[in-house]
């Protein structure tokens, strides 16, 4: 109990500064007040770039003479940033100034160590102006790991590379491989079609820095002519970005990574797996592409290309759909807002019963005037230019065979009627099983202006069995 009560005293002793405390804090000389000279001379001894180099040179030299390798134990290092860069923004701003003025350099590469982020701060590495590797160390290794020292070298290449192409702030970068030893395997086995692993390494590592960009100046030793002339000009020259790229060629990029076909497999695979029809369908979560998440001016012209591609719509004949009730709602593909910037759309419907489907999707298209039966949405655009639909019915022939029937029957046109009051579209055609005395003058009303009245419109007609053309009675009557 004792116990318990003392270690509660001294947590809240610890919360509570006493005026002794106080005062000693108030006495003590602020570091920001000293001039900057002073300061930068404080940042040289908080931030040393040749400590890395340092750990590996010690470690080396136990290496050198050693007839054992794996008797020599790695040092236990580890990197981390600065506590001078968590102070505040100005010391930070002043201490990775000063860094910039350092350079790193590299008389060996990584042996068994892991990686050169366990002993350099990837910080101090995109803050140096300069970064010098060479093969200096190399004549401290015996020849039987000549390899192992190669291998090295690459190693750091790669791993240097990578945090480079995050961003540097380097003027020079220099990599010098020139030992006679290594000479003969960037020369003499570069062009040879045998294999080379020292060849084939330095491919490797010339590969990863090639993401390496606007350093000032590059120099490559070692390194065979052209290779070195063509990596220099990469690795010194300002990248690409994509919107540098000319637009007619950001819309070819456009063109391949959004398209409206998805919504059509989306529907194929949504029936494939409806096996149950007493529950809901297994719906497709919507997701917005990553292209049009970027910024917004690769999302204004990725939607330019999208919205003037044609929106096609195949809904499968194969589906074992017993109700209408059944038919899926084509808003749970794609949301109304996407819809209403659809310029060009391609219907195909493979069996009627696909028709009830059009109760949710036409409405969206319709012309918001006061002659439409459907309620005026707010933001309804014009977008729609194009319509074309494609329509089977497996039941054509036997409404034609029965003298009492005509061919659309009521329910079909009631369904089909909802195209009617999509107004002032240019280009409208209809192919498949409808009969042209229906869908000439349906095409007519389409591509009239919403303005015109009712009465005006062009009548839609239906076959017999006789094949006598019968007028059909407005639904909105």
């Amino acid at each position: 109990m004792a116990s318990t009560t003392s270690t509660a005293v001294l947590y809240r002793s610890r919360q509570m500064v006493t005026r002794y405390q106080e005062r000693n804090i108030r006495n003590t000389f602020p570091f920001l007040r000293l001039p900057a000279e002073l300061r930068n001379l404080v940042y040289s001894f908080c931030l040393d770039s040749t400590a890395a180099q340092k750990i590996i040179n010690r470690y080396y030299k136990d290496l050198r003479d050693t007839t054992n390798i794996k008797s020599v134990q790695a040092p236990l290092i580890w990197s981390k940033c600065p506590t001078i860069f968590l102070l505040s923004r100005q010391l930070y701003a002043e201490s990775s100034f000063f860094i910039r003025k350092c350079s790193l350099t590299f008389d060996h590469g990584l042996l068994d160590l892991l990686t050169v982020k366990d002993f350099v701060p990837e910080i101090l590495v995109r803050n140096v102006t300069s970064i010098t590797i060479d093969d200096s160390g190399h004549p401290l290794f015996k020849d039987n790991i000549l390899s192992a020292s190669w291998m090295g070298y690459v190693t750091l290449i790669e791993q240097l590379a990578e945090t480079l192409a995050l961003g540097h702030k380097l003027r020079n970068l220099t990599i010098s491989l020139a030992h006679e030893e290594l000479v003969p395997h960037v020369t003499t086995c570069w062009a040879a079609d045998y294999a080379c692993g020292f060849r084939d390494s330095l491919r490797r590592a010339c590969d990863a820095l090639r993401s390496v960009r606007n350093v000032g100046n590059v120099t490559l030793v070692g390194f065979p002519l052209p290779l070195a002339a063509q990596l220099k000009a990469r690795m010194e020259s300002t990248p690409i970005s994509f919107l540098d790229l000319p637009r007619d060629v950001r819309h070819i990029i456009y063109g391949g990574t959004l398209d409206w076909s998805d919504i059509s497999q989306q529907l194929r695979h949504t029936m494939a797996n409806w096996t149950d029809k007493t529950n809901s369908p297994p719906y497709p979560k919507r997701s917005t592409p990553t292209v049009l998440l970027l910024n917004r001016q690769i999302t204004a012209e990725a939607l330019t290309v999208l919205h003037a591609k044609p929106l096609a719509l195949t809904c499968p004949g194969d589906h074992n759909m017993e109700k209408h009730h059944h038919v899926p709602n084509m808003l749970r593909f794609i949301n109304r807002a996407t819809l209403q910037h659809v310029q060009h759309l391609h219907l195909k419907l493979e069996s009627w019963e696909w028709t009830y489907s059009l109760d949710h999707l036409l409405p969206v298209f319709a012309a918001t005037s006061s002659h439409s039966s459907y309620p005026i949405v707010k933001g309804h655009g014009n977008s729609l230019k194009t319509v074309h639909v494609s329509f089977t019915d497996n039941l054509k022939t036997r409404f034609l065979a029965d003298v009492n029937q005509l061919y659309p029957d009521n329910t079909l046109h009631t369904s089909l009627s909802g195209l009617a009051k999509i107004r002032g579209l240019k280009v409208v055609t209809f192919s498949g099983d409808l009969p042209a005395c229906y869908t000439v003058p349906l095409a007519q009303i389409m591509q009239m202006p919403a303005t015109v009245d009712r009465a005006s419109l062009p009548k839609l007609h239906a076959l017999q069995t006789n094949g006598e053309v019968v007028e059909l009675e407005d639904d909105d009557e």
